[in-house]
């Protein structure tokens, strides 16, 4: 019969990825008007001390913001995890991100599907990391539609029905501009 301490899969083995997404290419993350432009931005409109100039800057901010929260419902997606230290590359209200890091961490990765093709066509996923960068990528894609917070400058901060599309860049160039890397883990000795 054994006695104290026993290894078990279900133990908490935390294992934290760097994201980056490179966002300076305005053909895969336009800023000119229209359902795929935003980019991708934890920020809301008051996020900073000059506002959007325009409802259509207000409109981006939104869509850049609904689509870091469609990344944040992939990631949770694959498992439980934290979004951390974040780092993100704005100006003011009026300007698109043209980076974002954070740090994700997962308690479990054990349990992360490791199955399948990622959405650029030919990448297995094999590892972690390359799960979390394929559901990043999805999220950046990902079609929704949403009542969202806009700021209007006529009328200061309202409710609009907001719809975000895919970006400029295919499958391919969106997966391409997501890094992961593990930069942390902790491991279980049998």
């Amino acid at each position: 019969m054994a006695s104290g301490f026993q290894n078990d899969s279900n133990q908490l083995q935390a294992e934290m990825y760097k994201v980056i997404i490179t966002m300076s290419n305005s053909t895969y993350y336009p800023t000119a008007d229209g359902n795929d432009n935003g980019g991708v931005t934890p920020n809301s409109s008051d996020s900073f001390a000059t506002l959007p100039t325009t409802l259509v800057l207000g409109k981006a901010r939104a869509r850049g913001n609904m689509r870091f929260r469609n990344i944040v419902n992939r990631l949770t997606g694959l498992g439980d995890c934290q979004v951390r230290d974040i780092t993100i590359t704005e100006a003011n209200g009026d300007a698109q991100a043209t980076s974002l890091q954070f740090t994700v961490n997962y308690e479990r990765p054990a349990f992360i599907a490791l199955t399948g093709t990622a959405i650029d066509g030919s990448t297995v996923i094999s590892t972690t990391a390359i799960a979390i960068k394929n559901a990043i990528a999805q999220g950046i894609r990902d079609v929704t539609t949403a009542t969202q917070r806009v700021y209007d400058p006529s009328n200061g901060d309202t409710q609009a029905s907001i719809t975000v599309t895919t970006t400029g860049a295919t499958a391919s160039q969106s997966y391409g501009t997501v890094a992961v890397t593990l930069i942390d883990e902790s491991t279980l000795f049998d």
